[in-house]
């Protein structure tokens, strides 16, 4: 992606927030791109003793988590390998960092990266810096595990030379993928049999979106607006994948770019019954009252049928165990009450 958001008239807190949600998007991008549309790895991992399913299928997990020593290939090809479960943690990835807390891994976490702010545990802990961090920090709190993704990729040799045990995970692409990862996550830090139940919980929820909106005649056509100067997602993003199992419309269908700015025209034109505001509140500030006031958008059908919704963009974007919530939340968006 080469194009980046106007950010000036933003905080900077706000500012940071979508500075940090643009480069994980990015990464994503560019991994992709690296590996020639191949999405094998899109799990994040694998283990050399059970190779991780490919991408896109939804493969059985193991009733229970294997013991000890237990050797992991992270995203970068690397073999990592544990004796025992790492006791002191630290996150600079705030979908990882969920993840943990989900998986039962929070009391092994002694830090996080600076926008790691969900659940409220995580955003007590000391953080470290998300963007381009700086080995030493880390090294003097002695973590035995430290986690990275998206952007961070190329301070994983710096951190691996100092000594610091690394696992890189990769972005997951869609929601099969993102089950791949909890379960990872919990393997390598000992809650293996606690990430197979989530992951099933999960599951079951997903299957019940997906008999819910099984039975929707409509289509409604949605934009998903990141950024006021229209920067949106396409259907090969992972937040497209979340449009695409809620059987929405997206405004954008070319998939050559994930993440695509868009013109005005092209918004009007579509006409969306549905308006998804991720840079609301305090990620942008917008509001459906100022999306009524750009030249010629209170004529579009979102606006005109009050269904410019703000989103939480977090929820949407991290790709962890709150990612059905988002795909819940979207359904009744689009639908009513589930």
């Amino acid at each position: 992606m080469t194009a980046r958001p106007r950010l000036s008239h933003f905080n900077s807190r706000r500012r940071w927030r979508l500075v940090a949600l643009f480069a994980a998007l990015a990464a994503m991008i560019a991994f992709a791109a690296a590996c020639g549309g191949d999405d094998d790895d899109a799990s994040g991992g694998t283990d050399t003793a059970a190779a991780s399913p490919a991408a896109g299928t939804s493969a059985t997990a193991p009733a229970k988590a294997a013991a000890f020593p237990y050797t992991f290939t992270d995203s970068t090809g690397t073999q990592v390998t544990f004796t025992e479960a790492p006791k002191r943690i630290i996150s600079y990835s705030p979908g990882a960092t969920e993840v943990l807390f989900a998986v039962g891994a929070g009391p092994q976490v002694i830090a996080t990266d600076e926008f790691s702010d969900y659940p409220a545990a995580a955003k007590a802990l000391p953080h470290v810096q998300y963007s381009k961090p700086s080995p030493e920090p880390a090294l003097a709190m002695r973590p035995d595990l430290v986690i990275m993704a998206g952007r961070q990729e190329g301070q994983v040799p710096q951190f691996r030379s100092l000594g610091m045990k690394v696992v890189y995970l990769k972005e997951p692409s869609d929601i099969p993928a993102v089950f791949e990862q909890i379960r990872n996550v919990g393997r390598i830090t000992g809650h293996g049999d606690e990430a197979i139940a989530l992951v099933a919980s999960l599951e079951g929820r997903l299957e019940k979106v997906r008999g819910t909106v099984a039975t929707k005649t409509e289509s409604p056509t949605v934009f998903y607006e990141i950024t006021p100067d229209l920067f949106t997602v396409s259907p090969n993003s992972f937040v497209g994948n979340l449009l695409t199992i809620a059987k929405a419309k997206n405004v954008v269908t070319e998939t050559t770019n994930a993440f695509p700015q868009v013109s005005v025209e092209t918004v009007l034109k579509a006409d969306p019954a549905v308006i998804l505001l991720a840079d609301g509140g305090d990620d942008g500030g917008q509001t459906p009252e100022a999306v009524k006031a750009r030249p010629g958008w209170d004529k579009v059908k979102a606006v005109r049928d009050g269904k410019v919704v703000v989103i939480d963009s977090d929820t949407f974007s991290r790709p962890g165990p709150r990612v059905i919530d988002a795909l819940e939340q979207l359904v009744t968006v689009l639908y009513g009450s589930r």
